[in-house]
């Protein structure tokens, strides 16, 4: 559908330019009538293409703009005796599996986990010439989500694994400092965080300018029965255990 947008305009501009070509051609020949009436009409055809052409352009902004891309999968499981301990299951958009140098999975402790990025966008024409914002998944923390108070500074601490190396050229400082010669509209880094719990699973995705992590159906069902103790729904899983978080630790955020 969107190449009806180029199509379209494509041939009014070849239309235009014949009808133009073509009134040329007859005032050149002294016939004054039907060369203004070709060039009125190829003009007209020219102009046609432009708008469309922009139109097009304009409703693939649209589309792109709020176009998302699949980043992770996120997967926890509760480990036997420890409380507030996750072994997490993370597989990347590629497929690949997140795991430790000794080759276990990784171990999350709190009741909250935080997931960030490292994002490289686009300005606006560029996006919508189909550039769009670039990625790299930087780090995945657990911690607690009331670490902080409202009276004064404290320290906290939060326990995670990154998730990428920066070999070579490191893009993301360049497009820091020379970003704005190769239409780049900002770099920055984008975190999103939600609960963390015994068979809480997200889906995680990246917009054009922010991560987004959703929890899946049966997660949304086991939330709720932690913020609403006795929470049963028609379609909640069997297995859907009973937890004991607080519901003011439950809400997540981007």
């Amino acid at each position: 559908m969107g190449m009806i947008w180029w199509i379209l305009p494509a041939i009014a501009a070849v239309i235009g330019l014949m009808l133009l070509f073509a009134g040329f051609g007859k005032l050149a020949k002294l016939k004054a009538g039907s060369g203004f009436f070709r060039l009125v009409f190829g003009v007209g055809f020219l102009g046609l293409a432009g708008v469309v052409a922009f139109a097009g352009l304009n409703l693939q902004t649209y589309k792109r703009l709020t176009k998302e891309r699949y980043a992770a999968n996120i997967k926890f499981a509760a480990v036997p005796g420890e409380d507030g301990t996750y072994a997490l299951d993370m597989t990347l958009s590629d497929g690949t599996k997140l795991v430790q140098a000794d080759g276990t999975q990784p171990v999350l402790r709190g009741n909250q986990f935080e997931v960030g990025a490292q994002v490289i966008k686009f300005k606006p024409m560029a996006n919508m010439l189909g550039y769009d914002s670039i990625y790299r998944l930087d780090y995945i923390e657990g911690r607690m989500s009331r670490r902080f108070t409202t009276t004064e500074v404290t320290e906290a601490t939060t326990n995670g694994i990154a998730l990428a190396q920066n070999p070579g050229l490191d893009v993301y400082t360049l497009a820091e400092k020379q970003g704005g010669r190769f239409g780049i509209d900002a770099d920055y880094g984008s975190a999103t965080y939600q609960p963390m719990g015994d068979k809480f699973e997200y889906v995680v995705n990246i917009s054009q300018d922010a991560l987004i992590a959703r929890p899946t159906e049966g997660t949304k069902t086991l939330i709720q029965r932690q913020k609403y103790p006795g929470y049963s729904p028609a379609t909640a899983p069997a297995d859907a255990p009973d937890t004991n978080m607080p519901a003011s630790d439950l809400e997540g955020g981007q």
